[in-house]
């Protein structure tokens, strides 16, 4: 699941909705392609449930799913995931029903192809997790980080692969030290989707549902906000590690829309407009 390309950044609004195809598991629903591994079908999804959507199992897909609920709420096997819950579906895992009585807009990531299964399915533990009544975490973990004030909510670690889901919160009025600072780069993929605030780096400033994905060993930063951001970042391939340059990049507010993107995204390369408040 790691086949796919640079994606930094694009704006989820500008990308168009599809409708899900009979045989796949979300008939009848809405999606919007973030990404997609061009070898094994795993894919990074927007999913856009119409009020009064329902399937009734028992049925399981290959593919191990974590998602976000943006909007609405969804209910899995008799759980309620309501606005800002978390949760992740082992593969395989029996789904005795879902539905989405109101409506929901769901942040979704898959490992494999989103293809129902047949045969027996399993009694996998499904995580359901509030996060909006989990406390964040304003450990500082790297000194380097320290001018953005970064607080965390953990969703899940992976303890055997270190893959790592979390929230992730920086403070308004954060920039580097003299509009300036090192460029890190990671071992492993970074993803991430900015769920509220704005973020500004090398690439321009990213609004809410601006997404990206970041293979391992490309350089970026440094960051800043004017009024925060909080996002929703992945960690995919291992452990997460920060490997600073030695040097200096510059930092601007005013850096313009830049993207990195593949072919077919070419065409929704626009950028977010802030809303004027006056």
């Amino acid at each position: 699941m790691l086949n796919r390309p640079h994606i930094e950044f694009i704006q989820a609004q500008v990308l168009p909705w599809r409708r899900i195809a009979p045989g796949l598991a979300r008939p009848d629903a809405e999606f919007k392609f973030l990404s997609r591994d061009l070898d094994d079908g795993a894919c990074s999804i927007l999913i856009r449930y119409p009020p009064g959507w329902r399937r009734e199992g028992p049925e399981h897909i290959a593919a191990a799913e974590e998602f976000y609920v943006l909007d609405g709420a969804l209910e899995i096997n008799g759980c309620r995931f309501g606005p800002d819950y978390y949760g992740h579906i082992p593969a395989r895992t029996t789904r005795t029903s879902m539905s989405a009585p109101d409506g929901a807009v769901v942040l979704t990531f898959l490992d494999a192809e989103p293809e129902l299964t047949g045969g027996e399915g399993e009694d996998g533990e499904i995580t359901r997790l509030d996060v909006l009544h989990t406390p964040w975490d304003m450990s500082l973990n790297d000194p380097r980080l320290a001018h953005l004030g970064i607080s965390r909510k953990d969703l899940r670690l992976d303890p055997e692969t270190g893959e790592r889901t979390f929230l992730s919160m920086v403070l308004p009025h954060s920039e580097p030290p003299g509009r300036k600072g090192p460029t890190e780069r990671h071992p492993v993929v970074e993803e991430a989707y900015v769920i509220n605030g704005s973020l500004t780096g090398p690439h321009g400033t990213m609004g809410p549902g601006a997404y990206f994905w970041r293979p391992p060993e490309i350089a970026h930063g440094p960051f800043g906000t004017r009024w925060g951001c909080v996002m929703l970042i992945r960690f995919v391939g291992g452990r997460h590690v920060n490997v600073w340059s030695d040097g200096d990049a510059p930092f601007d507010f005013d850096a313009p829309y830049d993207p990195v993107l593949p072919e077919d995204l070419i065409p929704f390369a626009q950028g977010w407009d802030e809303p004027r408040k006056f």
